[in-house]
């Protein structure tokens, strides 16, 4: 009865170890260890979606003769387009903003072709 109950305790601490060690080998490492594991194909549509939205925006306010406002824009505010999982959504929208932020400060500039100098409009 000894060994059938040692037996059980052993089974139970290994299969709970075996579940644990599988969760952290999704890819998602939690490499600065905040207790957000990424997913580096998510952290990438976050940058990637936030820069092709902040330029168009950008170029959009420019052209449409906006001042520079690279907050007011739904995309900003929502954040979220592209998201699927694989990351917490905060942190996702933090890149994405930050990405955001970039590219519509590039898509509001205009190189002008009379002067060789970058200038906002």
């Amino acid at each position: 009865m000894r060994r059938l109950r040692m037996l059980l305790v052993t089974l139970a601490v290994v299969a709970g170890s075996a579940v644990v060690a599988s969760a952290q080998g999704w890819g998602y490492p939690d490499r600065d260890r905040d207790g957000y594991y990424r997913n580096d194909r998510a952290i990438a549509n976050a940058r990637n979606f936030g820069y092709q939205d902040g330029f168009n925006d950008g170029r959009s306010d420019r052209i449409t003769g906006h001042s520079f406002r690279p907050t007011h824009d739904s995309n900003f505010k929502h954040a979220d387009r592209g998201y699927y999982g694989g990351v917490d959504r905060d942190y996702y929208k933090q890149m994405y903003r930050e990405a955001y932020q970039n590219g519509y400060e590039r898509g509001y500039e205009r190189r002008d072709r009379d002067h060789d100098s970058w200038r906002r409009y």
